[in-house]
């Protein structure tokens, strides 16, 4: 789920690598540009908001000023941010300060490309966050007196979970018997109010077995399973159609080769759950990307509030529901089925 944490900045790359565009003009000369994106995540012992400026510059190469880290960061002694935990209108405990540290040194090195990789800052702060509570973002720069904000509720990783509880194993079936033949994930009841978008993914495994020397390899594959938002999560079913599936393993496994059987392993669901503030930020993303004006700069989503500030700041969950196996049915069709027949599938691996 990298991408959830990607798209955004990537958006405002575009938006300022497009600004060197012959076809526009920048009508003032360079200026600060707040961009903040942060997810907070209940089960995380750390949370790190990411807070830069924007390069945009008449007189200047935006490709050239993407290598600068002056130009991508305020002055540490600029900013001061902190979180405030609130129930309602009542804040519940002092305000948490948040400290600039530097992602590389955290354990999460920024991945190599046009801009700086060095440093690479955020803000940390170290708190139990309480899904009754909400939480909102100050951001002041001493330097212009201005102040960035946003508020947001946290979405409840206790509540995401599929229907039945943690009772395990989970079955699978898909078995492509008739036309039209759905695989159907049924949430719990409790996701309901909770969250605002839903993504399901399952990771696929299975051994390879040499049938020669019985050497044994294991491999796996991700099938982004469905996503449903709004008033879609009222009928808590998450479904794809099988022959989807059918394809997907035929493409992941690709036909065995000669003198190797495979066995199918049980799976692993991830469930992933976030707040509204990114289905919005969906929203306004393929709206901006699609029309006549698709190739146009156009007015970024944020709920950040402020002046000159984009920004996406939400909250997620997530899930991993393990020990998912595939029914018999479904394996005997994997067998045979035309899709499928030759990734040699014989059942699943003896114990």
């Amino acid at each position: 789920m990298k991408k959830l944490l990607l798209s955004f900045f990537a958006a405002i790359g575009i938006l300022s690598l497009q600004s060197c565009s012959e076809d526009f003009e920048v009508a003032a000369p360079y200026k600060p540009m707040t961009i903040v994106f942060g997810i907070l995540n209940m089960s995380d012992t750390a949370h790190y908001i990411r807070i830069q400026k924007s390069f945009l510059d008449e007189h200047k190469n935006a490709f050239d000023m993407a290598k600068v880290s002056d130009s991508n960061f305020y002055k540490e002694s600029d900013l001061m941010v902190v979180v405030k935990e609130m129930s309602g209108s009542t804040q519940t405990a002092p305000p948490i300060p948040l400290t600039r540290v530097d992602m590389n040194q955290e354990g999460y090195p920024k991945d190599s490309g046009t801009f700086f990789k060095s440093p690479n800052y955020a803000y940390k702060f170290k708190w139990a966050i309480n899904p009754s509570r909400t939480y909102r973002l100050v951001i002041t720069n001493k330097a212009t007196n201005i102040t960035d904000s946003s508020e947001i509720r946290v979405v409840d990783a206790g509540r995401l979970d599929l229907s039945g509880g943690n009772i395990f194993p989970k079955r699978l079936s898909f078995p492509l018997s008739q036309s039209g033949q759905v695989l159907m994930l049924f949430l719990d009841q409790s996701i309901v109010g909770n969250v605002d978008y839903v993504e399901a993914a399952i990771r696929f495994r299975w051994v390879n077995k040499n049938t020669t020397t019985n050497q044994v390899t294991r491999d796996s594959a991700d099938y982004t399973f469905a996503t449903i938002s709004g008033d879609a999560l009222k009928d808590l079913k998450l479904q794809t159609e099988a022959s989807n599936l059918y394809r997907f393993l035929a493409d992941a496994m690709k036909p065995a080769p000669i003198g190797v059987d495979r066995y199918m392993d049980s799976c692993r669901i991830l469930l992933l759950g976030t707040g509204k503030e990114y289905i919005n930020y969906l929203t306004t993303s393929q709206i901006q990307s699609s029309g006549l004006t698709s190739g146009q700069i156009k007015p970024l989503y944020t709920n950040i509030m402020g002046k000159d500030v984009f920004g996406l700041y939400t909250s997620e969950a997530k899930k991993y529901i393990p020990n998912a196996y595939i029914d018999d049915i479904t394996l005997n069709a994997l067998k045979t089925d035309p899709l499928t027949t030759s990734l040699r599938i014989m059942g699943r691996p003896t114990p």
